[in-house]
C-alpha cells in the first residue's frame, strides 16, 4: 500500500477493510441491520472503571493506548429482539461511558475524538455472536437468559415487575448455578407512555470499537464445527463457542438510531448473583449500582449502520 493511500474506509462494501473469512460457522449477515426489540436502560456514571470490564479474550482493550476512559453517561442495556436478520434473541450489554478514540495519521476527519464503547456483551444466540463480532467488533459471548414476563405488545399493559437473570453458558434451569447478573424492573404505570427517538436526545449514539481479538484455535474450531452435526443456533453451551469468536484487525465506528412508540420510566433494583466464588465476577462486573430510575422502551426499531473503518 502506498504512503498516500488512507487507511480509512467509508461505509461501502466495495471499500471495506474487513477481510472476510473463507468459511463461516454460522450463516453470514452483513451490516447494516434493522431490528425490532423491547429494551431496558439502566443508567450510571462511573468515576473509575470496575474489575471485570472485559472478557478475558478482550482484556487487551484495557490498554490506554486503545483509548483512555473519559467518563460520561454509562449504561447497562437489556434488549429482547423479536425481529433481526438472524432471528430473535436476548442481549445484555455494558457501556461504561466514553473513551478517547486513537486517530489515524491520514484520512478524512470523520472519526470522533471520543465515543461510546461496548465493553462486555452477552447474547442468547450463536449466529448474532459471530456476525456482531465480524460486522462491528462487538465482543459478543453466549449466555442463558431468564425473564419473568413476556415483552409488552401494543394494547397491553406492562407487568407490575420484571425479573431479569443472566446465567453462564452451559448452565441449565435447576442445576443450581446462580446468575452473574440479576435485576428487577418496575415500569411506571401511573404515567402514560410516550414516543421516544434518539434524534431528539442531545447525546451522541456513536460507538467506536477497537479491533477484536481472536482465540488461537478459532479457525481450526470453525473447521470442526463445519464437519460436525449442526449445532442449534440457540444452544448456548460452551461447545463450539470458540468458532464464533472471530477476530478483526480494523477499528469500527457506527451510529445506532433508536425509535420507540412507547417509552416510560421504571424503578431499578439490582438482584443477588451466584454465590460460587469468583464465578459471577468472571462473567460480568460485580457491584455496579445503576440509578434507581431507568428507561423501559417497548416495540422499538433500532438501526445499526454499516461501520466506518480504519487502521492505525
Amino acid at each position: 500500500m502506498s504512503e498516500t493511500t488512507p487507511l480509512l474506509s467509508v461505509p461501502d462494501s466495495t471499500k471495506s477493510l474487513l477481510t472476510e473469512p473463507s468459511q463461516h460457522p454460522v450463516p453470514r449477515s452483513k451490516a447494516p441491520w434493522t431490528v425490532h426489540a423491547e429494551s431496558y436502560f439502566l443508567f450510571m456514571k462511573l468515576r473509575e472503571l470496575p474489575q471485570g470490564l472485559y472478557d478475558p479474550l478482550e482484556e487487551s482493550w484495557g490498554d490506554e493506548g486503545l483509548g483512555e476512559f473519559k467518563g460520561g453517561l454509562g449504561t447497562i442495556m437489556i434488549v429482547r429482539y423479536s425481529v433481526t436478520p438472524v432471528g430473535p434473541y436476548d442481549e445484555l450489554l455494558l457501556i461504561p461511558g466514553n473513551f478517547a478514540v486513537p486517530q489515524p495519521s491520514q484520512g478524512p476527519p470523520k472519526i470522533p475524538k471520543k465515543a461510546l464503547r461496548i465493553s462486555r456483551i452477552y447474547v442468547s444466540q450463536r449466529t448474532t455472536t459471530y456476525n456482531g463480532r465480524l460486522n462491528w467488533n462487538i465482543p459478543k459471548h453466549l449466555a442463558r437468559f431468564s425473564f419473568s414476563a413476556p415483552p409488552t405488545l401494543k394494547g397491553q399493559s406492562p407487568p407490575l415487575s420484571l425479573d431479569v437473570k443472566v446465567f453462564p453458558p452451559g448452565s441449565e434451569d435447576g442445576d443450581g448455578v446462580g446468575p452473574f447478573f440479576a435485576c428487577t424492573l418496575k415500569p411506571w404505570r401511573w404515567v402514560p407512555s410516550m414516543p421516544m427517538n434518539s434524534k431528539w436526545i442531545p447525546m451522541s449514539m456513536m460507538h467506536v470499537q477497537p479491533p477484536i481479538p481472536e482465540p488461537p484455535g478459532q479457525r481450526a474450531a470453525v473447521k470442526d464445527v463445519l464437519q460436525s452435526p449442526e449445532i442449534d443456533a440457540y444452544d448456548v453451551g460452551a461447545k463450539g463457542e470458540e468458532a464464533l469468536c472471530v477476530g478483526t484487525d480494523r477499528w469500527t465506528a457506527f451510529d445506532i438510531g433508536l425509535s420507540f412508540p412507547r417509552a416510560r420510566g421504571c424503578w431499578v433494583s439490582m438482584g443477588e448473583t451466584g454465590t460460587e466464588e469468583g464465578v459471577s465476577a468472571r462473567y460480568f462486573s460485580q457491584g455496579l449500582q445503576p440509578w434507581g430510575v431507568g428507561g423501559w422502551m417497548e416495540e422499538g426499531v433500532l438501526e445499526i449502520e454499516e461501520p466506518l473503518e480504519w487502521k492505525l
